[in-house]
């Protein structure tokens, strides 16, 4: 090794502070690594030219390709957020300008979970990032980045095109923000970025525009909305605001158009106190005035088990707030609550009825919730198989490796898990994919429709035939007649819920009721 070779190593070292070093040539490829290096996993890494891009995560890739080829001689960039086997680290690159090699350090974070495992992590990171810049004088603003292509990306490219699309569209805002900033997708067409107000926005634009050009998505526009902190407001709302004028124009299918955050805290904060309080009150005070319908056995007519469902005081229905209450955060404790009021009502009297309570797909991605969650169970002394869950299609689970770790503990205690609404909007067969059901809840605009529709009637009996095939047992919603009942049992259809077997009533009025007769099939 030469003279200077021995210096620019040195000198790498010098400024790293890092766990890991790491030389490559111009393509990535490893020329010498030192340091913590078992922790990018075997076979050991060496100067034996392998592509360092293939040792991070997959979701990394474009992040650390991005960086790479920005990277000018002299020039120094990051640190950016990348993952290693889930573990978080921060990847520094730079060229000292002696020779065509790149110098890149990793330093990794304390371990914790990555953003892929814990969805609470971007209200967290975005909170730390206007903290830090606030005590450090520093104006931050926040921006949502909507790509608009006239229809789904992998409708227009395909499922892998449209991944890397994504993965691109994510490298270049990290990219962006930089370390003191955060980056996060909220759905396919929006990203949230929390960042310095100097940020040159439309440079990151421009540049997002043209990967999509190079996609062969010319006609793709992408805008950038923002709106500047309000040092005012405590962290924590001004993020919730922030997020809660996405949710709305997500909604509405408009762009974030807010004159300020102030603005927008003002007026959620005053709408969201007077419902959240009502609804918490409502909650906290057990004032709800919970009702269950029946789910028959369709082959002996007799009540196999109650939905309970959240009534307000009156038997008023909470469709509306059950989704603000996902907005909010509250979801959690009505889920929660709801789950305590099933576990008294069957402990009080084995002789019950079994009851099966909605999970929304927000809790079950939330880990402190399920941490609780899964304490309460654990201290239930009931018979656990008369208490059931339905994991709800309300909320998208757009975190399935977290939802799933919550349901293999729910079934591991005993619990059946039914998905609900299965056919309908996000709740397709990627969920019998991904989740393990012992119950799949067809959703009743099936129902409703296969005696007038063939091909309802053809997508009815495929739904069964794939569900009792997986070992699942089925039911179907909405059922209104005794002609639906008879055609739907022949289908192969387990169980039957709607009108014709019951109306929800009051769970109170169960209380002495060990089941009761309804309509056969």
């Amino acid at each position: 090794m030469s003279l200077v070779e021995q210096r620019n190593r040195f000198l790498s070292f010098a400024f790293a502070a890092a766990d890991i070093l790491i030389e490559t040539d111009g393509k990535g490829r490893v020329t010498y690594a030192a340091g913590a290096v078992a922790t990018l996993g075997e076979p050991q890494l060496t100067g034996s030219g392998e592509d360092l891009a293939k040792r991070f995560d997959r979701t990394s890739r474009p992040v650390f390709q991005a960086t790479m080829h920005r990277l000018k001689p002299g020039r120094r960039l990051g640190p950016v957020r990348i993952a290693v086997g889930g573990r978080e680290c921060r990847l520094c690159g730079w060229m000292l300008g002696d020779d065509d090699r790149i110098r890149w350090s990793l330093s990794y974070e304390a371990l914790h979970a990555p953003d892929e495992l814990d969805p609470q992590a971007f209200e967290r990171s975005a909170e730390r990032a206007i903290e830090k810049a606030r005590s450090a004088g520093v104006n931050m603003a926040m921006s949502v980045l909507r790509i608009e292509a006239g229809d789904a990306l992998d409708r227009l490219v395909g499922h892998e095109r449209a991944a890397a699309i994504y993965q691109s569209v994510a490298a270049s805002c990290a990219l962006a923000v930089g370390d003191d900033g955060v980056a996060r997708q909220v759905d396919e067409e929006r990203t949230a970025l929390i960042h310095d107000r100097t940020l040159d926005l439309e440079r990151l634009r421009k540049e997002i525009e043209g990967s999509l050009a190079d996609a062969g998505l010319d006609e793709a526009v992408v805008s950038i909305d923002s709106v500047a902190d309000a040092p005012s407001l405590d962290s924590s709302v001004a993020i919730q605001a922030f997020l809660y004028a996405i949710n709305q124009a997500a909604q509405s299918d408009r762009v974030l158009d807010v004159v300020s955050l102030q603005e927008v805290a003002e007026g959620m904060m005053q709408e969201n106190e007077r419902r959240m309080k009502e609804l918490r009150t409502t909650i906290a005070g057990r004032v709800i005035e919970p009702h269950a319908q029946p789910v028959v056995d369709l082959e002996t007519g007799e009540v196999h088990h109650y939905e309970l469902l959240l009534r307000l005081p009156g038997g008023k229905p909470v469709q509306d707030s059950v989704g603000f209450a996902e907005n909010t955060g509250l979801i959690y404790e009505i889920d929660f609550a709801m789950t305590e009021i099933a576990a008294t009502f069957l402990r009080d009297d084995f002789d019950r009825p079994s009851l099966a309570v909605n999970l929304s797909g927000k809790s079950l991605t939330n880990m402190a919730w399920g941490k609780r969650f899964l304490a309460l169970l654990a201290d239930l002394k009931i018979d656990r198989s008369r208490l059931s869950f339905e994991l709800t299609e309300t909320a998208t689970v757009t975190n399935i490796k977290a939802a799933n770790a919550v349901i293999q503990k729910i079934r591991e205690r005993g619990h059946d898990v039914c998905l609900d609404d299965f056919g309908a909007g996000s709740a397709g067969f990627h969920y019998l994919r991904d989740f393990p059901a012992d119950v799949v809840k067809i959703d009743g605009s099936y129902v409703k429709q296969f005696e007038r529709s063939k091909r309802d009637a053809t997508l009815l009996k495929g739904m069964i035939n794939i569900c009792r095939s997986l070992g699942a047992a089925t039911v179907a919603e909405m059922i209104e007649t005794e002609a639906q009942a008879k055609a739907l049992k022949t289908f192969g259809v387990t169980y039957g819920q709607g009108y014709y077997f019951g109306k929800p009533v009051p769970l109170s009025s169960l209380k002495n009721l060990k089941s009761k007769a309804s309509h056969a099939a």
